[in-house]
């Protein structure tokens, strides 16, 4: 009998919306397209691209700055941001984060501040926002550009807020809120820039209208394989081929691959086709939010069953953040791969880090090396968010995972679980 599996993260679309991807397959005149999707963005700010990743390129390319130029960087981040920054000769400067808001330090911030030190990136993480005014009002005593990577930060056009950093970042990639399977926005408060931004973009091929086809396909897969029973049995399907359903996931969703940079620039430095831009416009247009509410309504009442451990024990990452809407989950543990093992004898997926890494800094480090991201998501059962609420109780009070008890869990499965935790 195959036991249901819940993933760690359910697509934010359905089959209705995978269908209508396709039927703008048809979808042309792209300029139309996206003029449309920047002129009815809140602000008149906003320059339409491939990617957050692309924008970000496209912003280094425009600014101009002296070789080994700085850039301070929020210590937990994207891996791919650091490529960009150096393919370009600048050096990304990592500064430490606090694991309750995932705010960076200030007085870290302006103990790094020199001469060579042109701007200031803090991400946003995990679906919450930080406040930053502290840092804008310090960065704006030294002149330096404030970014904002806000791709895990979106939930709906009319829920935004205003724009208080110079350039900010909101992703549709094919795990994001509001998911339009690629597509991001770059808001960019200098009309110069912005257009120097627009004009560098003009100048990079149109992504191919077979990418996005192919990826659509890829969708249909695998949200047919996000209902429990579904990915219980994939997930016995990669075990049967030495693998896991944690590293097939992780290749599906991957953006650009993990080639070397010079690949990985040339595949940023495109376009979106009409096809993505129709279905991004479609996304903006209909989504209403009440996913994203119930989702948050999940996360709080998962973070409030976990309240009374110890901080030494579990830390829910972002835990003071505000308008906290849980696009993930993140926990940091003691013993993340024990605790993973644990969730998946009570048939929950959890993957630890993959994308997202320490650059720097002693706290950052700590949260990642002992970064555990649980379901949380409206199609979570009460009995499935009781039951993550009392395996992760249960494993930061014993630390005896072995002596823990599931039911209907044989010594068969436990050389599967070994399997799939630890594929060859």
């Amino acid at each position: 009998m195959i036991t249901p599996i819940y993933p760690t993260l359910r697509l934010d679309l359905t089959f209705r919306h995978v269908f209508g991807a396709g039927l703008r397959l048809a979808a042309g005149n792209p300029e139309r397209r996206q003029a449309d999707i920047e002129a009815d963005w809140p602000g008149g700010d906003a320059v339409a691209f491939l990617s957050v990743r692309s924008a970000f390129t496209a912003l280094l390319e425009a600014v101009h700055w002296h070789a080994r130029s700085e850039i301070l960087v929020t210590g937990i981040n994207i891996s791919d941001m650091t490529r960009i920054i150096e393919s370009f000769g600048y050096v990304a400067v990592p500064v430490d984060v606090d694991p309750a808001t995932l705010a960076p330090d200030l007085a870290e911030v302006s103990d790094k501040i020199g001469p060579a030190t042109r701007g200031i990136m803090v991400a946003q993480l995990f679906g919450g926002h930080t406040d930053i005014t502290p840092l804008l009002d310090l960065a704006r005593n030294h002149h330096l550009l404030v970014i904002e990577d806000s791709a895990q930060a979106f939930t709906t056009k009319s829920a935004l807020l205003p724009r208080q950093s110079d350039v900010r970042l909101f992703s549709f990639g094919l795990l994001k809120t509001g998911t339009a399977l690629g597509g991001a926005i770059a808001e960019v408060g200098d009309v110069k820039l912005r257009q120097s931004m627009r004009e560098i973009q003009s100048r990079w091929p149109r992504q191919r209208r077979a990418t996005y086809a192919a990826k659509i396909a890829k969708v249909f897969m695998m949200v047919t394989l996000q209902r429990p029973a579904a990915y219980g049995l994939f997930s016995r399907l990669c075990i049967a081929v030495g693998s896991s359903s944690g590293a097939v996931v992780r290749k599906f969703t991957r953006g650009f691959g993990s080639g070397d940079t010079t690949a990985l620039m040339r595949a940023l430095r495109q376009q979106p086709c009409a096809p993505l831009l129709a279905m991004l416009g479609w996304r903006l247009k209909t989504d209403d939010g009440s996913r994203v509410a119930r989702r948050a309504k999940i996360g709080e009442q998962l973070v409030a069953g976990l309240a009374d451990l110890p901080d030494a024990q579990v830390s829910c990452l972002g835990s003071a953040q505000s308008r906290r809407t849980h696009w993930l989950l993140p926990i940091s543990v003691q013993d993340p791969e024990g605790l993973r093992r644990d969730l998946a004898r009570a048939g929950v997926d959890a993957h630890g880090a993959s994308n997202v890494v320490a650059i720097g800094g002693r706290k950052a480090t700590a949260m990642v090396d002992g970064l555990v991201f649980v379901p949380c998501y409206p199609e979570l059962t009460d009995d499935a968010r009781a039951r993550v609420c009392d395996v992760v109780r249960a494993h930061c009070l014993s630390f005896a995972s072995d002596d823990i008890a599931f039911p209907h869990w044989s010594h068969q499965d436990e050389v599967a679980l070994d399997v799939h935790m630890n594929p060859m």
